[in-house]
């Protein structure tokens, strides 16, 4: 059973390719994200990169990380076993998330492999940068994008690591 609400650090395998391509991909790279699980029933997936470089044979994520660019998604299929969650283009009014928003389409899936938690997502973006009240802001941008060599399709594949958080 995958729990309602968690904050963990995941050791994530990364693939990019072409915005309309989304089955051409590049070889996969190492990041740690920080996946966060919240609200009163657990329909909220917070999906958020580190900037954290990756150190070869590593046994747990750093305790610095923190969240930089912030994936939001909603509870879509309620599932003890493999929550099926949607990415949002525009944050729900109130909502607000760690980091910088990102928007994206998409669906992340969560479940338990073993006494981990693995998460698996396929998802793309295309986005045009702004700033409000001083803050670096992504705008979500129609298709085709402008600007389009900044569009891209990504794919996840990413598991729980031992992870004590400095804050």
């Amino acid at each position: 059973m995958t729990p309602d609400n968690f904050r963990i650090a995941m050791l994530n395998s990364l693939r990019v390719g072409p915005y309309d391509a989304p089955h051409q991909t590049n070889a996969p790279v190492e990041e740690w994200l920080i996946a966060e699980r919240r609200g009163p029933a657990g329909e909220y997936l917070i999906i958020s990169d580190t900037a954290t470089p990756v150190a070869r044979d590593t046994q747990a994520a750093p305790d610095n990380l923190s969240e930089q660019n912030s994936i939001f998604a909603i509870l879509a299929e309620n599932s003890a076993d493999r929550p099926q969650f949607l990415m949002l283009r525009h944050l729900p009014a109130g909502v607000t998330v760690p980091g910088r928003f990102f928007p994206a389409d998409g669906m992340a899936v969560v479940h338990m492999d073993g006494s981990k938690l693995q998460l698996t997502a396929i998802g793309r973006h295309a986005h045009s940068r702004g700033s409000v009240d001083g803050e670096s802001v992504l705008y979500d941008v129609p298709h085709p994008a402008p600007n389009a060599e900044g569009a891209l399709n990504w794919h996840f594949l990413a598991q729980q690591q031992a992870w004590t958080p400095s804050r």
